[in-house]
């Protein structure tokens, strides 16, 4: 089943994505950020990405916090996706300059490359490429999927 225009406005969906160089990335919506089609494409395969990295990947390094967070599920989150090397961004709320983007919150300290991955994840995880070397990059873009 797809997300459709409607989930999206309503849904704080996480997603993830592999940057140009390899590594992996989480982003949260909040309901009003950009999602790049492959996202939407699938919500069964979005949902069997989020399960992987989030409740069968170990913990190899520690986070870099890169914003101050009050303690809630998002920044446990990802925390919890920066000890296994994923680079964690959330929805942009109140900056209108940077409206339907996001930005970055947490950074691990021993990166996850796509290469490392299971074949069983790679499969359905190798399309998910965006155009950015996330290492360098505060806030990210995507194209809209709608």
């Amino acid at each position: 089943m797809k997300y459709s225009v409607f989930d999206l406005q309503i849904e704080d969906i996480m997603w993830f994505g592999i940057d140009t160089n390899g590594m992996i990335f989480a982003c949260t919506t909040a309901g009003c950020a950009n999602v790049p089609g492959f996202v939407c494409e699938s919500r069964e395969i979005n949902e069997q990405i989020c399960d992987f990295f989030m409740n069968k990947l170990k913990r190899t390094g520690t986070e870099i916090l890169e914003t101050s967070y009050e303690d809630n599920s998002l920044i446990n989150d990802a925390i919890k996706l920066s000890q296994r090397g994923i680079f964690c961004f959330d929805a942009v709320i109140d900056d209108v300059a940077h409206a339907n983007e996001y930005v970055r919150i947490s950074s691990p300290s021993n990166p996850l490359r796509f290469e490392e991955l299971p074949d069983s994840i790679k499969s359905v995880f190798m399309n998910h490429i965006v155009n950015v070397d996330i290492t360098s990059t505060k806030y990210l873009h995507v194209n809209h999927a709608y």
